[in-house]
C-alpha cells in the first residue's frame, strides 16, 4: 500500500540548503521582474513566469514540510529568516510595481476609449435621422401697417 500524499510530505525530510536556495532564487526572480517592469520591458518578463510559478509551487511545499513537523536547524534559521525578510520586501515591491503597471495600462486604454468615442461623428450610423427639433421661443407675428 503506498503512502497517502500527505503521509509522503511528512515523510520527507526538510533540506535547509534546498529551502534557503528557493527563497533565494525566488527573490532575485522576484527583483529581476520588477526591474522589466519599471524598465518597460514588458516582453522580456513572459518567459520568467515559468520558473516564477516552479519556484513558488516548491517553496509552498518546502514551508508545508515547515509547518507539518519538520524543523530548520538553528544556523539554517538565521539565514532563512534574513532571507525571508528580503523575499517579503522584493514580492511587495514587485506587487507594487505590477500594481502600478495594471493601472497605468488601464488609464491608457481608457483614454483611446474615450477619444475614439469622442471623435465618432454623430451622423455615421444606420439610424434614421431624427426630425428637426422646432424652436418654439416664438408662436407668432404681428404687424402693426397704421403707420
Amino acid at each position: 500500500m503506498t503512502p497517502a500524499p500527505a503521509q509522503a510530505v511528512l515523510a520527507t525530510p526538510l533540506d535547509p540548503a534546498e529551502l534557503l536556495a528557493i527563497v533565494r532564487d525566488l527573490t532575485v526572480l522576484l527583483e529581476r521582474e520588477t526591474a522589466l517592469v519599471r524598465g518597460l520591458k514588458i516582453a522580456e518578463i513572459g518567459p520568467l513566469q515559468g520558473d516564477k510559478t516552479r519556484l513558488t509551487q516548491t517553496l509552498r511545499r518546502l514551508l508545508k514540510q515547515c509547518e507539518n513537523g519538520a524543523n530548520l536547524p538553528a544556523a539554517a534559521r538565521l539565514k532563512w529568516t534574513t532571507m525571508g525578510e528580503r523575499l517579503v520586501a522584493a514580492a511587495t515591491d514587485n506587487e507594487r510595481a505590477l500594481r502600478v503597471g495594471r493601472m497605468a495600462t488601464e488609464r491608457l486604454i481608457g483614454a483611446v476609449v474615450r477619444a475614439v468615442r469622442e471623435s465618432r461623428r454623430p451622423h455615421a450610423c444606420y439610424a434614421p435621422r431624427k426630425p428637426a427639433t422646432r424652436d418654439l421661443g416664438v408662436s407668432g407675428v404681428a404687424l402693426d401697417r397704421r403707420l
